[in-house]
């Protein structure tokens, strides 16, 4: 039986811009220290690379590969880091946008991981009346959703799946994402939405993406919860206000 679990999602009015500011300050010495150690980690490599003194041993190819995966980790650390601060400093906005476009975008972006994995995802819209929403933030919500749901799936499952349930009304969009992946250890279920927290092994991101994904909620006084069940899977519910008003 998946318990239900809900962070604690606070409205916009009380995001003031004291706490807004104290939040970028943690958020931007966080992100300078989890830097540190992928750029030393580049610089040993570097300095292996260049006093092998003809050791045979020493394959440059493996090296590189390790400098590249590296490098592509602190870029999209930067790329969340870019996200937290345009979530943090731009005004709300609001445009009409079609759900079922931005959600087969954002499947497009990861398509070739989901190809490799030979994952089925099945995705069902049902948009009767317009959804004005941030378009820009609700991507954001939308691509950390799916890579997670694509992270976490089980490597030795033969049918990996993930479905896409969306509703709409006049006053809120219904988001829920489930997946048949590995699920969330009881005992990390209360730590997945702290910054730089990383329940698992088979993580490969920053930590970053569920932080951003409740901070964009806080801004559009949205909310999440989740359940999961551990080599199960999990399913993460999102309400985003339609802004028609």
């Amino acid at each position: 039986m998946r318990k239900e679990h809900s962070p604690v999602v606070k409205s916009v009015d009380a995001f003031e811009l004291t706490k807004a500011k104290q939040t970028i300050d943690q958020f931007v010495y966080s992100c300078s220290h989890t830097l540190r150690a992928p750029l030393k980690s580049i610089a040993g490599l570097v300095y292996l690379l260049t006093n092998n003194d003809g050791n045979n041993e020493i394959d440059p190819k493996f090296y590189l590969e390790s400098i590249e995966k590296t490098v592509s980790k602190m870029e999209s650390l930067l790329d969340e880091f870019e996200q937290f601060l345009s979530n943090s400093r731009l005004e709300l906005s609001s445009k009409p946008v079609d759900i079922n476009k931005e959600v087969t975008n954002v499947l497009g972006n990861f398509k070739e991981t989901i190809t490799n994995k030979k994952i089925r995802v099945s995705l069902i819209v049902n948009q009767p009346v317009d959804f004005f929403t941030d378009e820009n933030r609700f991507q954001v919500l939308l691509s950390h959703l799916v890579s997670n749901a694509i992270v976490f799936q089980k490597d030795e499952e033969d049918d990996k799946q993930i479905s896409i349930h969306v509703t709409l009304n006049s006053e809120v969009c219904i988001i829920k994402v489930t997946d048949n992946g590995i699920g969330i250890k009881d005992e990390a279920k209360a730590e997945i939405f702290r910054l730089f927290y990383r329940g698992s092994e088979q993580s490969k991101g920053t930590g970053v993406g569920l932080y951003i994904v409740c901070e964009i909620l806080n801004k559009v006084g949205g909310t999440i919860s989740f359940t999961s069940e551990l080599k199960k899977g999990s399913s993460f519910l999102i309400s985003v206000p339609n802004l028609t008003q």
